[in-house]
């Protein structure tokens, strides 16, 4: 237990250290004072950047997560590992650790830009999520359009393959007529 006594007016503070006994309860050792940064995030995060022309097309969609920390602990953290994880739908998120190069001083802040991924031709509503230390730190909600360019590429084969085909096959059709003489030729 620890105490506070004060000599009257006269002197300065006193603190002593003592063990409380209560009786009939045992005594236990404290837990070790947990010490180190603890991040915390002070601004709301965003997904920035911007889909490609080739997204259209099927290739994977990529942001750039960013945030402000704060470190709230008594150490400082450096080049603290977030795990990032993507999920779309009710689906667990696929997660990945992501390292970020820095060190936040205690009572400091530090912008961090983490790169993000979904899987190729993802669309639809999406959710990153951030945690540090155990904690979600941060949720933001992304939806991808749909990729229109895959189901265009798709109808244009199905369209231009056959008439290729149909092409090819009159070409060739011409010229095996082009080969027999005009006096074989039947009726």
């Amino acid at each position: 237990m620890r105490g506070a006594r004060r000599d009257g007016d006269r002197g300065a503070n006193a603190e002593a250290d003592a063990a409380l006994r209560v009786a009939g309860h045992t005594v236990e050792p404290l837990p070790a004072e947990r010490t180190g940064g603890r991040l915390s995030v002070l601004t709301g995060t965003r997904l920035e950047g911007d889909s490609g022309l080739l997204t259209r097309f099927g290739s994977p969609p990529a942001r750039t997560l960013a945030f402000t920390v704060g470190n709230v602990g008594t150490s400082p953290v450096r080049d603290p590992v977030f795990r990032v994880g993507t999920s779309r739908g009710v689906h667990a998120p696929q997660w990945q650790d992501l390292p970020w190069r820095g060190t936040v001083e205690p009572g400091g802040t530090a912008r961090v830009g983490l790169p993000v991924e979904l899987a190729a031709g993802a669309h639809g509503d999406c959710t990153v999520t951030v945690t540090y230390g155990g904690r979600i730190l941060a949720e933001e909600p992304w939806t991808e359009p749909r990729p229109w360019g895959v189901t265009l590429f798709w109808t244009l084969t199905a369209l231009v393959v056959p008439a290729a085909l149909h092409h090819a096959g009159l070409t060739l059709l011409d010229r095996l007529r082009r080969r027999t003489p005009a006096g074989t030729r039947s009726g």
